[in-house]
């Protein structure tokens, strides 16, 4: 599986912003998304999705150090990187998996409309506390094994009708 995105959480976030924004800028990056009042931005080449994500990290009532946590980032982890699956069975195999590898759950398998209408995940906590993901962006229809019999035989079924009143 590629790399899908990567997030940083930062206590410098004021500075880390403009710095991103700028040093990006030639690759084509551009931000193209943000979350959380401007505490979670995505940054992304041109005519892409965001890869890049920016999170401010914040201190708790209690003066300790937390990281911000959407999109399911680990309390204290600074780094959440994600997989691109090419199917919903796949994050699904991903996520028990990780389980019996020894993850801990910070995101059942299932749709994420908040961030893409088609956007299906799976976050887990690694050893160290690391949010890791496996996501899959294909609608439902496209995403799923059986999809393609049923989308082949569809469009066998149309042609042959076709043929047929033509």
């Amino acid at each position: 599986m590629p790399l899908n995105h990567l997030g940083i959480t930062s206590h410098h976030y004021d500075e880390l912003h403009p710095f991103y924004s700028a040093t990006l800028k030639p690759l084509g990056y551009a931000q193209k998304m943000e979350f959380m009042d401007g505490d979670v931005r995505g940054y992304g080449a041109k005519y892409c999705a965001p890869d890049f994500w920016l999170a401010r990290a914040r201190k708790e009532e209690d003066g300790s150090t937390t990281s911000t946590t959407p999109p399911n980032t680990a309390t204290g982890s600074p780094l959440h990187f994600a997989f691109t699956a090419r199917t919903r069975n796949e994050v699904r195999a991903f996520y028990d998996a990780a389980i019996a590898a020894g993850g801990k759950c910070n995101g059942p398998p299932g749709v994420r409309p908040q961030y893409f209408f088609s956007y299906y995940g799976a976050f887990i906590l690694d050893p160290e506390g690391r949010n890791i993901e496996a996501v899959c962006l294909k609608p439902g229809f496209w995403a799923e094994e059986w999809s393609w019999p049923v989308w082949a035989g569809l469009g066998g079924a149309v042609a042959a009708g076709a043929a047929y009143w033509f």
